[in-house]
């Protein structure tokens, strides 16, 4: 049966969302939709609460694909064994040039909209809370013309609020073993409390990864961020430094949530942008720049403060006022 996906939302999708393949932290090639991979028994203890206490102890959450809640066919799978994780694993088995997508529909109704790339398995995670997903594998045809190849609906109830926040998926990739997971445990363990662990990272990047103009002009439609080289070469659109932040943070065991929306900024003008959520669970100041609300939700934009300095960005940041959120990852 074939099913036509409106062809704005794929255009406005192929800008910002593609494939990314997670195979450089141990998740592996495909050979059937049959065969999963069990990366580690236990990926991580059920009860996930925010940092709690500055300890170096956080397991690394690897993701797998246990089979026992699967949907599959002779070419593709949707296992959503770890939906109460917030994540799926995904996989297409066929070798195509032909385009295909990933289409999640969240409680509400918002669609997320992913490519991915056959013979990998890919992590895509479950942002929007309790509720009812579909979870779609699409295959392009001619124009706007997409054959349904596999769809599961599946009602979630998140294990903890902030589960699908502290795991790596195919925007926010890390490992125990990757640079990025490397560096951030140096300026963690560096730290003496949350506060400084946050500003730590965030200072990092501010200060070590500098906005791409001319990459911003010539990339294309489909980027997604290969952090391992965003850190090796200190440069990168607003995508590249917003996910970097985010993969940093939550190799630590610290909540944060790559967001996608609208931003105006007087300087800068109002356009589409990505920033980083983190989760405090007390009030404190981040460095001498941003002030962090306990039981919030808490904004940090490092792409700005790249351009514009700590401070002077977080005087623009606010009360976040100037962020119109619309997709979280």
């Amino acid at each position: 049966m074939l099913k036509m996906i409106s062809a704005m939302i794929l255009l406005v999708a192929i800008v910002f969302f593609s494939s990314g393949s997670i195979s450089g932290c141990g998740f592996a090639q495909l050979e059937t939709p049959e065969t999963i991979i069990a990366i580690q028994e236990t990926i991580i203890d059920d009860h996930i609460v925010p940092l709690a206490q500055h300890s170096p102890t956080f397991i690394i959450p690897i993701p797998d694909a246990p089979g026992l809640l699967k949907e599959s066919n002779d070419r593709a799978f949707i296992d959503y064994s770890n939906k109460h994780d917030g994540y799926v694993m995904v996989g297409f088995s066929e070798d195509t040039d032909r385009m295909l997508n990933v289409m999640i529909t969240a409680p509400g109704g918002r669609e997320y909209i992913y490519e991915l790339s056959p013979g990998i398995n890919e992590v895509f995670p479950l942002t929007e809370g309790d509720g009812l997903y579909s979870i779609g594998v699409f295959e392009h045809l001619t124009d706007t013309l997409f054959e349904q190849v596999l769809l599961v609906s599946t009602v979630v109830t998140l294990s903890e609020e902030f589960v699908p926040f502290v795991h790596p998926n195919q925007y926010v990739e890390f490992c125990e073993n990757s640079p990025v997971t490397i560096k951030a445990t140096e300026l963690f363990l560096s730290s003496n409390n949350y506060f400084e662990a946050v500003d730590a990272i965030f200072s990092f990047v501010v200060n070590n990864i500098s906005y791409d103009f001319e990459f911003a002009e010539v990339v294309e439609f489909g980027h997604t961020p290969d952090l391992i080289s965003v850190l090796e070469r200190g440069s990168g659109i607003c995508f590249d430094i917003a996910a970097l932040t985010t993969a940093m943070l939550r190799s630590q065991g610290i909540p944060s949530k790559l967001v996608f929306g609208n931003c105006d900024v007087p300087e800068l003008g109002y356009t589409y942008h990505a920033w980083v959520t983190v989760y405090s669970e007390e009030d404190g100041m981040v460095g001498d720049h941003t002030f962090f609300s306990g039981g919030k939700w808490n904004i940090l934009d490092p792409t700005l403060a790249t351009r514009l300095g700590s401070i002077e960005s977080a005087s623009f940041v606010g009360d976040g006022s100037i962020y119109y959120a619309m997709f979280y990852y």
